[in-house]
């Protein structure tokens, strides 16, 4: 009898923290929002542009994490690279890098 409410209690446990895990991680997508890249501020836009380096925006969208906004613009490069740019709220260069396959 008990090692049946020991195992019911492990399955709970497992369950809670996978569900956990998995709200967790939607919370972190809801922070992302797409947004037209006219919608930017000037000076995020300015950087943006400055650091196309001759490829073009395919996407944009801001994101909030820890209180911070940032902007992320999408970039695909003549020779079929992708990019990303992301860009402080007050135009700061955060990084430029490739785009990551599972956003």
């Amino acid at each position: 009898m008990n090692r049946k409410i020991i195992t019911a209690i492990a399955v709970i446990i497992g369950v809670s923290a996978i569900g956990t895990l998995v709200y967790a991680g939607m919370d972190e997508e809801e922070n992302e929002h797409k947004v037209a890249m006219t919608e930017l501020p000037v000076a995020v836009q300015k950087t943006i542009q400055d650091n196309l380096g001759g490829g073009t925006v395919t996407q944009t969208e801001k994101e909030t994490k820890d209180g911070k906004t940032y902007y992320e613009a999408e970039v695909q490069k003549s020779g079929g690279e992708k990019v990303e740019i992301k860009v402080a709220e007050d135009g700061k260069l955060v990084g430029v890098g490739k785009e990551d396959d599972d956003d």
